[in-house]
């Protein structure tokens, strides 16, 4: 497991550099496409034909996932956005910039991020290790992939980390009994990134108190669920197999619960 894990994560860096060197040759707009963003997903294609003798598989299907669990998987990020809009208050010199126009590249950049981190990182370590510290890897790693954010300071890629795996338990408690699907954690994924829209002007260079209360709010809701899931996150052993206990409206026609 050892090894898959520094390939993926080495091939994932390459790619991101490589696609980073190919955004800037064609001059690309990051506003409406961000190639770097599709690294995780290559190295993860990569590595299912590298070791192709894993018999592993990304879980792609919708199937039986309850639409408002899809719907959660928007809502819940939108939810903590308003919430640290409220606190934060961007000035109006802070301009968010159109949605529209963002959104789906902002869409194909979370689906390229997302079939590396949940459905092939977080799906393949997740039988050897307890959730709790699967989702604390696989947040630390995604933090790091961030590399740009560096030029922020020591103070801000710590939040950033904090964040990062805040989001991954939220994740991994909606991603529960899905087999770490691809497309409900790009979903969810997205959800972050159009949450964090109208702070755009101020994630970079003066962002620190913004990623201060955004990495409070997320850490407060992270904590409830894994202290209202302790039967989730404490166990040892893949989230497939927990599908036993999850909660009815999980899995049925309500939204996720915390317990």
């Amino acid at each position: 497991m050892i090894i898959r894990v520094v390939v993926f994560y080495v091939l994932t860096l390459l790619f991101t550099v490589l696609l980073a060197g190919l955004q800037q040759v064609t001059g690309l707009d990051t506003m409406r496409l961000t190639l770097p963003q599709w690294g995780p997903g290559l190295a993860a294609l990569v590595m299912l034909v590298l070791f192709r003798r894993d018999g592993f598989r990304l879980s792609l299907s919708g199937k039986g996932i309850s639409p408002l669990r899809l719907l959660a998987a928007l809502l819940i990020p939108a939810g903590v956005g308003l919430v640290v809009y409220a606190i934060v208050r961007p000035g109006p010199d802070v301009a968010a910039p159109s949605w529209q126009l963002m959104l789906p590249g902002m869409a194909i950049g979370a689906l390229g991020e997302e079939l590396g981190w949940r459905g092939y990182l977080h799906k393949r370590i997740d039988p050897a290790l307890r959730p709790l510290v699967s989702t604390a890897l696989v947040g630390v790693l995604w933090a790091f992939f961030h590399m740009g954010l560096w030029a922020n300071g020591v103070a801000y890629m710590a939040l950033f980390i904090v964040l990062a795996i805040s989001y991954s338990i939220v994740l991994y408690w909606l991603l529960e009994g899905t087999r770490f699907n691809v497309g409900l954690a790009a979903l969810f994924h997205l959800g972050i990134n159009v949450a964090n829209l109208p702070f755009l002007g101020i994630i970079s260079g003066v962002g620190l108190r913004f990623i201060l209360v955004n990495a409070v709010v997320w850490a407060a809701l992270a904590a409830v669920v894994v202290f209202r899931r302790r039967d989730l996150f404490l166990q040892r052993g893949p989230l497939a197999a927990a599908t036993a206990k999850v909660d009815a409206r999980l899995t049925g026609d309500g939204p996720p619960a915390a317990g």
